[in-house]
């Protein structure tokens, strides 16, 4: 009896005991299907959310490219339509168009560091020294940033030969390293390139601008908090990359928007056309650059047109060859609208554009002083005569105008220096407003040939 009781009452229970085992079952699918949903909306929500960055992203890029498109844009109707009175017009122009909307959606802002602060619009690449110009002289100019091994190590880089300086490095050096490489042999790419030169570390090139982009960004200002190292002065400390640029070029159209003018093949019409001189003048320039009396443009500053004269055409009367002397704005015209033979192309053996000039409306009195041919305090009147011009100075000529300059200095000199660039370095930074997303794109911008070209770009 006991035992069918037992019998009856396990057989109660069996469908309890399943009804349980299925609302466990159906509640268990519920929080599987609950939490498939839960994780198909995280799942959505960030793939919304990354949908949102990529879209932020992209139109913070394309405001940078807006920015950069503005400087080319700016620089390439400047080109066209020089201003040849005033130095700085061609920068004046881009700093107009150097912050900019998208529709409300996006900005862009150009921006470079000068002088210890923030400036709006491109740097001038011709503001500082072209290291592929620089003789060893000239770079021991630069202490204590550059040292005698270093110096012979960067011209062993760039000569052709295989005949280590004193104290530099040829092929057999780098071929030792752990990675080994060869060295150029060739004019320096970019500044980044002499990270590679024996001795160099990558602190001498960059300083506190880790990133090369001419900017002060907070982790290059927040002392040992993240690297760089720097000191937090609220200064970049560019180091070498403050004074030397592999970026610049010689070249492009004259003020007057012509090519180069070569006088060893040029008639005394064409030079007059292009200089303002006077039949005589024009005549006697011609012809002593086409006997080879001149061999450079030098030759024009220091000698005066009435002695040349007598030497190309001794049979004339002392009255005979008298010739007036060139103005300083005809010499002006002739050092910016013709060319001779560069005696630094011929000693260098460089083929191709050359290497740029200094541009001395632009460039620092660090920078004019580390050019041996330039004296400190001829330097400083520099600085101090462009100071009290607003639109600084129109040609190399006007350097007579500084107290102290000689026309034999200036014949030393004018073929370091140049008051037209062609190469500016663009920083535009662009940024979402939404998000508040940033993108920056720092391009090179060439007007050595025209159409103005991007000669290289980096996206960050």
């Amino acid at each position: 009896m006991t035992s069918r009781s037992a019998r009856l009452s396990r057989t109660a229970r069996t469908p309890a005991r399943r009804r349980a085992f299925a609302t466990l079952f159906v509640l268990g699918a519920l929080l599987i299907a609950i939490s498939g949903v839960g994780a198909l909306q995280i799942a959505s929500i960030g793939q919304a959310q990354s949908g949102r960055e990529a879209l932020a992203q992209a139109r913070a890029y394309w405001a940078a490219r807006a920015g950069v498109e503005a400087m080319l844009a700016r620089l390439e109707f400047d080109t066209d339509a020089a201003d040849a009175t005033d130095a700085f017009a061609t920068l004046d122009a881009m700093v107009a168009v150097a912050e900019g909307t998208l529709e409300g959606a996006a900005s862009y802002r150009v921006a470079t560091f000068d002088d210890g602060r923030e400036v709006l619009g491109p740097a001038d690449a011709h503001a500082k020294l072209n290291v592929n110009r620089l003789s060893a002289e000239q770079m021991l100019e630069l202490e204590p940033l550059m040292t005698e091994d270093i110096a012979d190590a960067l011209i062993d880089w760039v000569d052709s030969d295989d005949d280590a300086s004193p104290l530099g490095a040829e092929a057999g050096y780098y071929q030792g390293s752990a990675y080994p490489y060869e060295p150029r042999n060739a004019t320096v790419r970019s500044i980044v390139e002499l990270e590679l030169i024996a001795g160099v570390d990558q602190r001498d090139v960059r300083g506190e601008d880790w990133n090369l982009n001419g900017l002060l960004d907070p982790n290059e200002d927040d002392g040992d908090a993240s690297w760089p190292p720097d000191n937090a002065d609220g200064v970049l400390d560019s180091a070498w990359s403050g004074l030397l640029t592999a970026a610049s070029v010689d070249g492009g159209l004259t003020p007057s928007g012509n090519e180069l003018l070569d006088l060893t093949r040029a008639s005394a019409d064409d030079i007059a056309e292009r200089t303002g001189m006077d039949a005589r003048q024009a005549e006697v320039v011609s012809e002593a650059a086409t006997r080879g009396v001149a061999t450079s443009l030098s030759t024009f500053i220091i000698r005066d047109l009435t002695v040349l004269n007598r030497q190309l055409n001794p049979s004339l009367t002392r009255r005979q060859s008298q010739v007036p002397p060139l103005t300083v704005e005809q010499l002006g015209k002739l050092l910016d609208e013709t060319t001779m033979p560069d005696p630094f192309a011929q000693a260098a053996g460089v083929t191709g554009p050359l290497p740029g000039r200094v541009n001395l409306n632009t460039a620092s009195t660090r920078v004019l002083e580390s050019i041996p041919e330039i004296s400190s305090s001829i330097a400083d009147a520099i600085i101090s005569e462009r100071s009290a011009r607003p639109q600084g100075f129109a040609n190399v000529a006007e350097l007579l105008e500084v107290p102290g300059m000689t026309r034999r200095d200036l014949a030393v000199i004018h073929q370091l220096l140049t008051t037209r660039s062609t190469t500016f370095i663009v920083t535009s930074r662009g940024r979402d407003e939404r998000t508040g997303i940033d993108v920056e794109i720092t391009a090179t911008l060439d007007r050595s040939t025209l159409p103005v070209t991007i000669r290289e770009i980096r996206v960050r």
